[in-house]
C-alpha cells in the first residue's frame, strides 16, 4: 500500500513527519518485514535514526534524527521530560476530573501486553479535559515518560480505554472503529542551537469522521 507522507519540518539535523494511521513507525520482531516509516525514509536518507515511535494505528507528528549527535540530544530531551508532546484522545465514558495525572508503573507481560504493575517501569501521563461527548470524552494527553503503550494502558487502568483500541479495550465494541482514536498533535522543544520549535498537526479526516459519531 502506498502512503502519502507529509513532511511538517526539516533541516540538516531532523525531520518531522505526519505519520498516517495504518503504517508502522519502524519494524522489529515479527513485524520486521512489514512496510514502515523508517524504511521508507531510508530510501532517500540512508542515515536517519528513529527517536520516537508511534503505534501502527496512531497518527500524527513523529521525529527522526539525521545524525548520531542529534539523535543522542533528542533522546536525552525525551528522557529528561524536556520534549513536550501532546496528543488528542477520545476515551470511553465520562472522565470526571478536569485535569490530572496518572502515575502508575507499567510492565510487559508474557503475552506481550503491557499492564500496570507495582514492579514496572515508572510511567506518568498528564491529561486535560477538552470536551464531553456522547458517551465519550475528548482529552489532551501529555506523556512525561515514554513507556510502550503508556497512554493506552493508563487509560485502560482508569476504566476509560481509548476508543478503537482493540488491544486494551473490549474487542467486540472496538471493532466498530477503523482506528484507535489517538493522534500526536504537537511537539515543542529546543534545538541544540537554542532555536525553539513548536509544531502542530490537526487530526486526519478518518479521526474527525469517527469523532462526529459522538457529537
Amino acid at each position: 500500500m502506498k502512503y502519502k507522507i507529509e513532511t511538517v519540518y526539516e533541516n540538516e539535523d531532523i525531520i518531522v513527519l505526519n505519520k498516517p494511521c495504518g503504517l508502522l513507525s519502524l519494524a522489529r520482531g515479527h513485524n520486521a518485514v512489514e512496510q514502515n516509516l523508517l524504511s521508507l525514509l531510508k530510501n532517500s536518507s540512508p542515515k536517519v535514526y528513529a527517536v520516537d515511535n508511534l503505534d501502527k494505528d496512531v497518527s500524527g507528528l513523529i521525529i527522526f534524527a539525521k545524525n548520531k549527535k542529534t539523535y543522542k540530544y533528542l533522546i536525552d530531551l525525551f528522557d529528561s521530560g524536556k520534549m513536550i508532546k501532546k496528543y488528542y484522545a477520545v476515551i470511553e465514558g465520562r472522565l470526571e476530573d478536569r485535569k490530572g495525572e496518572i502515575n502508575k508503573p507499567i510492565k510487559r507481560g508474557g503475552s506481550g501486553r503491557m499492564s500496570v504493575h507495582f514492579n514496572g517501569k515508572p510511567s506518568i501521563t498528564k491529561y486535560l479535559l477538552l470536551r464531553y461527548l456522547k458517551g465519550a470524552t475528548l482529552l489532551e494527553l501529555s506523556p512525561l515518560t515514554s513507556t510502550r503503550h503508556q497512554m493506552r494502558v493508563h487509560l485502560y487502568y482508569r476504566k476509560h480505554p481509548i476508543i478503537g483500541d482493540n488491544l486494551y479495550g473490549d474487542l467486540k465494541s472496538q471493532e466498530n472503529y477503523l482506528r484507535i482514536m489517538l493522534h500526536s498533535a504537537s511537539l515543542e522543544f529546543e534545538m541544540p542551537d537554542g532555536k525553539k520549535l513548536k509544531l502542530k498537526k490537526d487530526p486526519p479526516k478518518e479521526f474527525m469522521d469517527i469523532l462526529e459519531r459522538f457529537e
